[in-house]
């Protein structure tokens, strides 16, 4: 077999820099099938209460009637497919009240701190959270320093800390759970 000629450029990594790989892919379904969970926990007059779409809130209050831990797994993971289409930031608002506002402190605290200082407060944050992934971490991380080291403006940094934020924030909701 003939070996390929073509080089390829730092343009066609760049292309591929943001998108997740198709284990990315099914863990974050599986992790939004866990916040879902977290969700359906939730009493039926907050679910209708919930900012999102019609077929979530009907997806969550059909999880009450289903007893098969198989079709409530199956369950699990269509709400989770259907919360990739939510605004992460709603959905976790509406946990975080379990979670307390010294515990979303020290969240804000690991995120500075895992940007500050890397891998060696990643491993202590995984040592602590059992849901937590370093890849998704680190990309977060990347993107972070990224930004501010392209000078985008403060917008745009707290944009990307306030996604590893939510990613943090989701870990700690499921690894709570777990």
């Amino acid at each position: 077999m003939a070996r390929r000629t073509q080089r390829f450029t730092e343009d066609d990594f760049e292309s591929l820099e943001g998108r997740a790989s198709k284990t990315e892919q099914k863990k974050a379904v599986h992790r939004m099938a866990a916040l879902g969970e977290r969700l359906a926990e939730l009493s039926p007059k907050q679910i209708k209460n919930l900012p999102v779409e019609e077929r979530l809130i009907e997806a969550l209050e059909d999880v009450r009637s289903i007893t098969s831990g198989e079709a409530r797994r199956r369950q699990f993971l269509r709400i989770g497919k259907l919360l990739r289409n939510e605004d992460e930031s709603v959905i976790l608002s509406y946990l975080t009240p379990k979670q307390g506002l010294k515990k979303t402190a020290q969240l804000h605290r690991w995120v500075d701190r895992m940007i500050a200082q890397g891998d060696p407060a990643i491993k202590e944050f995984m040592k602590m959270f059992n849901a937590a992934e370093h890849h998704p971490i680190r990309q977060h991380i990347l993107r972070v320093q990224r930004d501010i080291k392209q000078n985008l403006g403060e917008e745009a940094v707290a944009k990307s800390k306030l996604n590893m934020f939510n990613y943090i924030q989701q870990v700690a909701l499921i690894s709570d759970n777990t």
